[in-house]
């Protein structure tokens, strides 16, 4: 699994070109034999050590922490765009979600409606059926209640 994503990884940030070794010669199966006193060998263990990094970065699962995403809350002198940019944020960094997925997207309107100022909270709490409505109908009626 490891072995995999590291060699996913190497081949993104070095695409394959006249002077790119090729992600499974880096990342070998078997013993290379490579002598830590030859230049070239020394650089393909260095290539190594950095692609067991990426590949465990990759690998493992990022942890998710929801509680981070619900303290977000509208600023004094923040405009409802700007909130709703710093939601999308968090709700990809802490949750691990794509903040365009359907799911996330119905986590983002709750949190939107009931993160916001009072004033603007009242007048999308009126909307019939928020929950149901596009975000952009939304942060238009948040635009609107400034």
């Amino acid at each position: 699994m490891i072995r995999r994503a590291a060699l996913r990884e190497w081949e993104k940030r070095h695409p394959a070109g006249l002077n790119v070794v090729p992600a499974d010669q880096k990342f070998p199966n078997t013993d290379p034999h490579w002598d830590n006193n030859r230049t070239r060998d020394r650089e393909s263990m260095w290539d190594l050590r950095e692609i067991v990094i990426l590949g465990i970065k990759e690998a493992t699962p990022r942890s998710q922490n929801f509680v981070k995403v619900f303290e977000v809350r509208q600023e004094k002198d923040e405009t409802p765009s700007a909130f709703l940019k710093r939601l999308k944020e968090a709700t990809r960094k802490y949750s691990g979600m794509d903040p365009d997925d359907p799911v996330a997207q119905g986590l983002l309107k709750v949190q939107f409606v009931t993160k916001s100022w009072p004033d603007i909270q009242k007048e999308l709490q009126k909307l019939g059926g928020w929950s149901e409505r596009q975000m952009e109908e939304l942060l238009m009626c948040g635009t609107k209640c400034m």
